[in-house]
């Protein structure tokens, strides 16, 4: 801290290196207080969208505790709640069977809608050696979806403890990730095995846990400059 450079100048001698020292520090607390306004400015302009998108994301969860097809799902989302997983990745996961929440996360990053109306004519069993192109291309936008939202989280110190809370096995997020996924998967006319779509969910556990540690770093990095 520009503190620790302070010199009164009581054991300066009169060839001026008192005042040089005094327009030292002088320019060192005029650039950290541009720094502290700075980064005052990033935590206002944070605050006030986390706002708008914890409004958004309230106004999605009430819809899908209305609708009684969501019951299964929404009695295990909320035990990921009680574990302190932060609300806008319990949403993105979500967004998998909720196609508004989709459409509302790609219009707040900038990106397109996507566009997906396949469903299997006859009830068949999942096989992943032959997944339609439709099928694959949905969940990877799914998985692009949870990690754009939570690059919208505004504290750092939340994408720490998501990133530390993903660290570990957890059977109330695996539980809950596998039946979004089977759910999607029994709209489409398609069956898909626990054990299966839990090999489906560590995978995607694993690079959301890459990209989360990104965006956390980048964040750590851009409030130091």
């Amino acid at each position: 801290m520009w503190l620790d450079d302070f010199d009164s100048g009581e054991t300066g001698d009169e060839s001026g290196n008192s005042v040089s020292n005094s327009l030292e520090v002088s320019e060192k607390f005029k650039e950290w207080v541009k720094k502290a306004g700075a980064k005052t400015q990033k935590i206002q302009k944070d605050e006030k969208k986390a706002k708008k998108y914890d409004l958004l994301l309230a106004h999605f969860l009430v819809k899908i505790i209305l609708e009684k097809k969501y019951d299964d799902l929404v009695s295990l989302l909320f035990p990921c709640r009680d574990r302190w997983y932060p609300s806008n990745f319990l949403i993105g996961i979500f967004s998998l069977v909720y196609e508004d929440i989709s459409k509302a996360i790609r219009d707040i990053s900038g990106k397109s809608h996507i566009k997906f109306d396949f469903k299997s004519e006859l009830v068949k069993d999942f096989d992943d050696s032959d997944m339609p192109k439709e099928l694959r291309d949905r969940i990877n936008h799914w998985v692009e979806d949870m990690m754009d939202v939570v690059a919208m989280e505004s504290s750092a110190i939340l994408t720490k403890r998501l990133i530390d809370l993903l660290d570990n096995y957890d059977e109330s997020l695996h539980n809950f990730i596998k039946e979004v996924f089977v759910y999607f998967f029994k709209s489409v006319n398609i069956n898909i095995s626990e054990w299966k779509a839990y090999n489906y969910v560590d995978f995607i556990i694993w690079e959301l846990r890459k990209s989360y540690r990104s965006v956390y770093f980048e964040d750590v990095v851009e409030g130091e400059d």
